[in-house]
């Protein structure tokens, strides 16, 4: 599937060091986001809502995860930092189609001790 060999390309590419991290963060995990999201979007066409719910969770926790770990380039955890409400309002929007509001609920506070805790700034 092509939304899932973007999705490996970029995390792949975040765990590399940048040549120019300033130019080309923000670019870098604004794609890793939309590859994620798209795939989420695939999988909500096909009526697979289990699939749907796990590229959305799984691009919010690796978005978590960049953010966290002291070996990523300032730059990027950053970046990540900054654009975490993508996949958070995206799986905001499953969870309330899906009755699921005490999940999001779990994850939104998940992101928000995280964020405090490891803010790189």
């Amino acid at each position: 599937m092509h939304e899932h060999q973007a999705m490996l390309y970029y995390q792949q590419q975040m765990k590399c060091i940048c040549q120019r991290p300033g130019l080309h963060a923000p670019a870098l995990v604004a794609s890793y986001i939309e590859a994620g999201l798209n795939a989420a979007r695939y999988y909500e066409k096909s009526k697979s809502i289990l699939l749907q719910e796990l590229y959305l969770r799984r691009t919010f926790h690796e978005i978590i995860n960049k953010m966290c770990d002291s070996l990523i380039h300032c730059a990027i955890r950053k970046q990540c930092s900054e654009q975490l409400y993508k996949p958070l309002l995206a799986l905001k929007r499953f969870y309330r189609t899906h009755n699921g509001n005490e999940k999001y609920l779990i994850l939104e506070r998940e992101a928000r001790i995280l964020s405090h805790e490891f803010n790189p700034f």
